[in-house]
């Protein structure tokens, strides 16, 4: 395994209340910088009061009674990550609802100037093992706040976990393997007592096979637009969620790769005009370089293509930090190859000027 150098890299192992605790002192200062970054940029950027907004998105939701009705024990680990880093308990967690604040408050999805994410799937084919990537575009006011998990349960799962200081997840893979790649889709329905995207990631990174993360996926409400990308040994799976519905996304009969981006593709429970929101802007253009990349079945697909993919500008698929006030950047690049154990290959930055770090499961 490769350490990264920059040593932001951090195991969390115990029970849920201890990996918080762990996550919360540990990273402190990172946590405390990104909470003081929102909040500037909540009163900059879009003339809101931090704290009264903060207050009245906790108070008018049900997202905290929907995380304790499914998953306690996450509810702990934030509950952790608030006393390790000294804040707020409502702060916090109002860090851990990053796509739910976008439509709570649409006045920084109106002047967000962000990329979009980008992912790619391809199934398992002979001895090449199955393959998930994504370009993670957040915010760039989180440049330089990454930070690589290592959560250890007390049985013998292990995930590897994507995120900025304080958040419990953008992104993963475990050992089993399962990963999961995720695309904002702001047009579709919402909802104020669903599950959020953070959560539902963790989620999923704690089920032992494919299956049984899609059987999940399937089952809660979803507080989000968000399309899912949900690999395991055999074959990657698309699932375009709304509050209302979930559609599977085929790119065509028999497909046997996947590839989105952020505008919706096979589900119709749309709410906001297309082209308005996030992402849109650019998100046909990269959905159609992608889709010109990986229609071709006849076209080998490896871990080296997929970097070269994910390292395009055009779309543009890799997004540089342009460091505009409400812009957006490619955060970091992940492939994982899903074979038996697993590999993580993470590029913690635009992928065209980021070397790649790989890490595996022992």
């Amino acid at each position: 395994m490769k350490m990264p150098s920059d040593k932001r890299f951090l195991v969390l192992e115990g029970s849920p209340k201890e990996r918080g605790l762990i996550h919360g002192e540990t990273l402190r200062p990172m946590i405390l910088e990104a909470i003081e970054r929102l909040k500037y940029s909540l009163k900059k950027n879009y003339g809101l009061n931090p704290e009264r907004l903060i207050d009245s998105f906790v108070k008018e939701t049900d997202f905290i009674a929907a995380v304790k009705k499914l998953s306690p024990h996450l509810l702990d680990e934030v509950e952790g990550i608030s006393e390790g880093a000294g804040v707020d308990f409502n702060t916090i967690f109002f860090l851990q609802c990053m796509d739910e604040q976008w439509w709570w408050f649409p006045e920084s999805i109106n002047k967000l100037e962000a990329g979009g994410c980008s992912t790619i799937g391809s199934f398992r084919k002979d001895e090449n093992p199955a393959l998930l990537a994504q370009n993670m575009d957040i915010p760039n006011i989180f440049q330089g706040l990454d930070v690589l998990l290592h959560i250890k349960h007390r049985d013998s799962l292990e995930s590897y976990v994507y995120t900025f200081a304080g958040l419990i997840a953008l992104c993963g893979v475990n050992n089993r393997p399962v990963g999961i790649c995720c695309n904002t889709l702001i047009d579709m329905n919402h909802c104020t007592n669903g599950y959020p995207v953070a959560f539902i990631v963790r989620s999923v990174l704690e089920q032992s096979n494919l299956e049984e993360a899609i059987k999940f996926v399937r089952g809660v409400k979803h507080a989000s637009g968000q399309n899912y990308t949900i690999g395991g040994f055999e074959e990657v799976v698309s699932l375009e969620c709304s509050a209302g519905k979930i559609s599977r996304f085929v790119p065509h009969e028999n497909a046997r790769r996947v590839y989105h981006t952020n505008h919706p593709l096979a589900n119709d429970d749309i709410v906001v005009p297309p082209m308005k929101r996030m992402g849109t802007g650019t998100s046909h253009a990269r959905f159609a370089y992608l889709e010109g990349r990986l229609r071709d079945p006849s076209a080998n697909i490896t871990p080296e293509t997929i970097r070269y993919i994910l390292s395009a500008h055009e779309g543009p698929v890799c997004v540089h930090n342009n460091n505009q006030p409400g812009g957006g950047y490619t955060f970091g690049s992940l492939v994982y190859i899903l074979s038996k154990p697993p590999e993580l290959h993470l590029a913690r930055g635009p992928p065209c000027q980021t070397e790649y770090e790989e890490y595996s499961f022992t």
